[in-house]
């Protein structure tokens, strides 16, 4: 899972929220009748999302003269869990619990889907992020390796910090290693910012990672 996944990011503990369940990746729903009286139709790699994960998390901002500064950590437990098929899809629902450093922003609660889109033959197609009504389709890069690219929400500008932001793409790509019996999400966002100097009156552009995390999860 990214969980969400993954970040994935945001005004004070609303947008944060919103932030963070775009890179966990987190979702909510429930188990349909077609799934509970035909589990083997459940595909394989969604049954093997079901499970208990920990994450370790860092988002990061720029200040007024455009430098790298860090803006939260948060470590977090995500649970997967009722994998089904509807419809066109096959997911799990999730639910992330997170704990924020310092204590300044409290516990916070996300919930989503996340797992594929099907094809009309019912093969498994393109894989899906589910938060806040919103659905990211994430790119299979190579095995175990994804990616996806979307402009910032007009709410995260303000919180990447640089004043005059014009415009920002986040892309997010996360790396699955497996070591010791050991599952691990490794998951880094670029972000790429536009912005203007007011001191020149020229638009400026900045790279950054904006977020970078991982979840891990114990495989029998």
């Amino acid at each position: 899972m990214i969980l969400f996944s993954g970040w994935r990011i945001l005004i004070v503990n609303k947008t944060l929220t919103t932030f963070v369940a775009l890179t966990l990746l987190t979702v909510c729903g429930s188990v349909s009748l077609f799934a509970q009286n035909n589990p083997t139709q459940i595909p394989k790699e969604v049954q093997d999302a079901v499970g208990t994960y920990t994450g370790s998390w860092t988002s990061y901002g720029l200040d007024a003269n455009g430098q790298v500064i860090k803006q939260a950590a948060w470590t977090d437990t995500l649970k997967a869990e009722k994998p089904v098929v509807e419809k066109s899809r096959a997911f799990v629902t999730t639910s992330d619990e997170m704990i924020f450093e310092g204590g300044r922003i409290p516990p916070m609660k996300v919930s989503g889907k996340e797992g594929y889109l099907l094809k009309s033959d019912g093969t498994l197609g393109e894989y899906f992020i589910e938060t806040y009504g919103q659905t990211f389709k994430m790119q299979k890069l190579e095995e175990n390796v994804f990616a996806y690219s979307v402009p910032a929400a007009p709410q995260e500008l303000a919180r990447l910090g640089a004043a005059n932001v014009l415009s920002a793409q986040h892309t997010l790509i996360k790396v699955v290693t497996f070591e010791q019996g050991v599952e691990t999400h490794n998951i880094s966002r670029l972000t790429t910012v536009r912005w203007k100097d007011t001191s020149s009156g020229k638009e400026r552009t900045t790279q950054f990672i904006s977020l970078q995390g991982r979840h891990q999860r114990q495989r029998n």
